[in-house]
């Protein structure tokens, strides 16, 4: 594929890249950094009592934040360019990343990751329209399964980071954190400078004028809202996101719960280092799905390929919630259930940019991929208090019936296999 793009399209493909490897980098950090975190500020005590409960709350924070990015920085690119919207995203999870090193209190903890998430979900929506516009037809799965493999390298270097960083302190973790999306941000500088010719903007669409009376900041949100056939796909779209993005961060969170409920009585070295070897391991199976699943899409379509994935994501996130109780079996069923869960987010900047014409597509893509965060942080909330309760395995199992409300997304939503972008 890529001796077949030009150079700017390469350039903008590796840039996204990275960039997403970085936030997703970043988004783990809490799950990987967060019982030393709690403990520090909370107290053992406290945190055999609450803590649970501050991990859900931060983590449905950091969701909210997410979410909102992906509306507020989707509107932002419509209107401004992907281009200058990217460098700002950077800027932002740069900021707050590193100001979590200097929290205090979980409430700040909460705050600053809420922060952090407006950058990371805004980096999405921009990035997800810019390499759809970019890169041609014949090679926007491919594109998509090269960008998602962001999301299984982004969480093995978190692990690294976490490693090599938090032996000395969890704070160092998110100083850590700041360098390589530094390096990331100053890249980027050329993607302003590196402007495709004359010949490559006549071939990429351009935005059509809003409708009256659709002026101003919001005019592309209120296009989509007010258009047929798109804000019925956008409906679909958003549940099958909600589906696809809730079910695909469940178990990267609580993953170190479970690793700490089969080693009763260890040290917390120990569950320390089975914690971050489990957790590469997982993302092993995401690496291999995100490979996978867009090149089936062109072969089968878009939306047979979700049904599937689907069904085997909510019956594998069920197995391993409530039968992966032993060593073995986390190192068995995490990968396999990933495989699938966050396999099938590759399809995501390949399939919700196809929903949508040029004027809104990054409004529209960020608020399928990130709005639905805003649903799915209750749940989160939710898991955290009632694992207080019934423990972290048995809620995550109730939780795997998510899958069946994608399944009726998918029951309206179009397939779009074979078919070029709207302009």
């Amino acid at each position: 594929m890529f001796r077949e793009l030009t150079k700017h399209q390469r350039f903008v493909l590796i840039i996204a890249w990275l960039g997403w490897v970085f936030d997703v980098m970043e988004a783990s950090f809490f799950g990987l950094t967060k019982q030393a975190m709690m403990k520090e500020m909370l107290g053992a005590a406290e945190y055999a009592r609450i803590g649970t409960e501050w991990e859900g709350r931060i983590h449905g924070g950091m969701i909210i934040g997410w979410a909102l990015g992906g509306l507020i920085f989707g509107i932002i690119a419509d209107r401004w360019g992907r281009g200058r919207t990217l460098l700002l995203t950077v800027f932002i999870y740069c900021l707050f990343t590193g100001l979590t090193s200097l929290c205090q209190t979980p409430s700040q903890v909460l705050g600053a990751r809420f922060l952090t998430g407006l950058g990371i979900g805004g980096e999405w929506a921009a990035g997800a329209a810019l390499i759809a516009e970019t890169v041609p037809n014949q090679f926007r799965a491919r594109a998509a399964a090269f960008l998602q493999t962001a999301a299984a390298f982004g969480s093995i270097i978190g692990v690294f980071v976490s490693i090599g960083a938090g032996f000395a302190n969890w704070r160092w973790v998110y100083v850590a954190g700041i360098l390589p999306a530094v390096l990331c941000f100053v890249a980027r500088f050329r993607l302003e400078g590196s402007a495709p010719s004359s010949e490559q903007v006549a071939q990429l669409p351009s935005a059509k004028e809003p409708k009256e009376g659709t002026t101003g900041f919001l005019a592309p949100l209120i296009q989509l809202l007010t258009t047929r056939p798109y804000n019925l796909r956008l409906l679909a779209a958003v549940l099958i996101g909600v589906v696809g993005i809730a079910g695909g961060g469940i178990l990267p969170f609580w993953l170190p719960n479970l690793v700490k409920d089969a080693l009763p009585g260890a040290t917390d070295a120990t569950v320390a280092y089975y914690k971050n070897l489990t957790m590469i391991v997982l993302h092993l199976g995401t690496l291999a799905g995100v490979l996978v699943f867009p090149p089936l899409t062109d072969r089968y379509g878009r939306r047979p390929l979700f049904a599937g994935f689907f069904i085997a994501s909510g019956l594998m996130l069920y197995l391993t919630a409530t039968q992966a109780v032993s060593l073995p079996l986390l190192f068995i069923l995490p990968p396999l259930t990933s495989f699938f869960a966050l396999g099938v987010t590759a399809g995501f900047g390949l399939y919700f940019p196809e929903l949508f014409s040029t004027q809104f597509r990054a409004t529209g893509s960020g608020i399928a991929y990130n709005s639905a965060r805003i649903l799915i942080a209750p749940l989160q909330v939710w898991i955290g208090a009632n694992a207080k309760a019934e423990g972290v395995g048995p809620t995550i199992g109730l939780v795997a019936m998510i899958y069946v409300i994608g399944l009726v997304g998918l029951s309206f939503a179009p397939e779009t296999r074979g078919k070029k972008l709207e302009v």
